[in-house]
């Protein structure tokens, strides 16, 4: 298979977008990784499996924690021997102008959607860096494009912030095999945002499984050419 035994490591993969990811590394022949803390959800995308599900691999860790996220880990490497691909989907949406939003607003966004990331190269890249070679994916959004955020302020400049690590991570890692790339999906077609915009053209919206073929190919061998990109998946 594509992928071979390569270890990939998916942070938010109960999530709509990261179960997708999950499903395709586990089709393309990965051993998978993924940080949980809803018992319901890991068991949901273990059944989910199906015929890969001993590739499959779950870790009980909350990524805003650094001691969880160092245990997670060692965990891995001490059962895998190895970390090749760290695909970041995990984070966290709410609406509000910036003049409107609330510290806790500012604070909650910035948690879910930059402090996972940060917490996770932390203690994940320095393996990759030891073995010579490594495929990250992060996830922004189309909504930092062509400077969009009116009405989401504190969301999209998290997720701003996501894109700028990843080109700075990128550049820290040039001595390497270390390749780091962002995707930004528009609106994704999830039940939540189905339930939360129930008069919206869904049709239009891009299908998680569409960004989870983007993502295939910015691990895969094919796009080795390219070290660090910002891919839009408006769909």
């Amino acid at each position: 298979m594509e992928f071979g035994d390569a270890v990939a490591i998916v942070t938010g993969g109960t999530g709509a977008l990261g179960s997708s990811v999950v499903a395709d590394l586990l089709a393309g022949g990965a051993r998978v990784c993924v940080p949980y803390r809803s018992e319901a959800a890991w068991s949901d995308l273990v059944e989910r499996s199906g015929e890969h599900q001993s590739r499959l691999r779950g870790f009980r860790a909350d990524l805003t924690d650094r001691e969880q996220t160092a245990q997670f880990v060692r965990e891995i490497i001490l059962r895998e021997g190895r970390a090749d691909f760290l695909v970041a989907a995990a984070g966290g949406f709410e609406a509000g102008k910036s003049y409107e939003s609330g510290d806790e607003v500012w604070q909650r966004m910035f948690r879910l959607n930059l402090a996972p990331l940060t917490t996770a190269i932390r203690y994940i890249v320095p393996h990759m860096v030891r073995q010579n070679f490594g495929r990250i994916v992060t996830v922004s959004s189309g909504a930092i494009l062509h400077g969009g955020g009116a009405g989401i302020a504190a969301y999209a400049l998290s997720k701003g912030a996501v894109r700028q690590l990843s080109e700075i991570l990128a550049q820290e890692l040039k001595a390497y095999d270390i390749h780091v790339h962002c995707v930004m999906p528009g609106t994704m077609d999830t039940p939540a945002n189905r339930a939360a915009m129930p008069n919206a053209d869904f049709s239009a919206w891009v299908k998680v499984e569409e960004v989870a073929r983007v993502i295939h190919f910015l691990l895969s061998d094919q796009a080795d050419a390219v070290r660090n990109a910002a891919v839009p998946v408006p769909g």
